[in-house]
């Protein structure tokens, strides 16, 4: 069993209901000491119905481990770690595949993720030969999932998709873990849970259906950030109904070099990790650390804006999370 001390943050106002936005706070002492003990979450509550997000002062690849026994989701079956490769161009920015070596080992795990655009991913053979030139076959065994074929999973009651196309491997999967490191500076569009479930998760031609609102599948045809971001909710709903109940979502929130040119922002130091089985509050709550280093309200929200953080607002929508959450530290 799994030997930890769990503190619940019982700070913030009370709510009757979901969804509703928790007053801004700045954690209790039972963070004094950690990266985020001075940090303003201003989507904390205390409201019971809130999802509990896990939190891990310590970025390690056992805090990795550590924090999914802690969410507490059994593991049946086949389980598969859905992760990003990247390419060697982008190597900088990716998951370190040391931090994974544990949670797969003791899970028995593959390393899972889809073809993509680029030429270093494009179809199964070079994505592998990445993700081998890279370190990740050191980890576990990895899977592409379109390897043979995809498959078009249903979106019910979508903003814009009815379907979403992703690898037919998926399908093999009992269950199955997001593990991302956390980038809010990086990318335009911010890169959590809800990017490596939807963006991500497609074959590149689900890919292309995200970024043009369902209207294309055959090349890069993007729509407006606001339908991206409707069509990126629509491809996370469809994996979690596709597995449900059959996720857990991990954050790695480690140190990062902003490079998009956002005012205000310095170098990131590591700031721990979390996880929740809830990906909207996932990412909500690595959001409010990231951005919570800031203390100018317009800067912050100028940073969200300009990160496309509205995703979860419309995932929200339909009901596939909660942005305000409950904080459980972990040592």
């Amino acid at each position: 069993m799994l030997k930890r001390r769990q503190v619940l943050l019982a700070v913030g106002a009370s709510v009757s209901g979901l969804p509703l936005p928790a007053l801004a706070q700045t954690a209790d002492s039972s963070l004094k000491g950690t990266p985020i003990e001075n940090i303003k979450l201003t989507h904390l509550t205390v409201n019971k119905n809130a999802p509990v997000v896990f939190y891990s002062p310590s970025v390690s690849p056992q805090a990795v481990l550590d924090i999914f026994k802690a969410v507490g989701l059994p593991v049946q079956g086949r389980v598969g770690l859905k992760v990003v490769f990247g390419n060697q161009r982008d190597r900088a920015k990716m998951i370190d595949p040391a931090l994974l070596k544990p949670i797969a080992d003791e899970l028995h795990a593959t390393l899972i993720e889809s073809n993509y655009m680029d030429s270093a991913r494009s179809d199964a053979a070079a994505h592998l030969a990445t993700a081998k030139s890279l370190g990740y076959n050191k980890v576990a065994p990895i899977d592409i999932l379109d390897a043979e074929k995809e498959i078009a999973i249903p979106v019910h009651n979508g903003y814009h998709l009815k379907n979403f196309i992703t690898g037919s491997h998926l399908a093999d999967y009992d269950t199955l873990v997001s593990i991302v490191r956390f980038k809010g500076h990086n990318l335009q569009r911010y890169s959590g849970a809800t990017k490596n479930l939807s963006i991500c998760l497609g074959t590149a031609r689900g890919a292309c259906q995200v970024h043009s609102a369902g209207e294309v599948t055959d090349y890069y045809h993007p729509s407006s950030p606001k339908e991206t971001s409707e069509s990126m909710a629509d491809a996370v709903s469809a994996a979690l109904d596709y597995k449900k109940g059959r996720w857990v979502f991990i954050n790695i929130i480690n140190a990062l070099k902003p490079v998009d040119g956002c005012s205000g922002t310095a170098d990131r130091p590591d700031l721990g990790i979390v996880a929740s089985t809830d990906p909207i509050a996932a990412d909500r709550a690595a959001l409010d650390i990231v951005y919570g280093l800031t203390s100018d309200p317009e800067l912050r929200k100028e940073w969200e804006r300009e990160h496309s953080v509205d995703v979860l607002d419309y995932a929200e929508r339909k009901g596939l999370g909660s942005k305000v959450y409950r904080l459980q530290k972990i040592d």
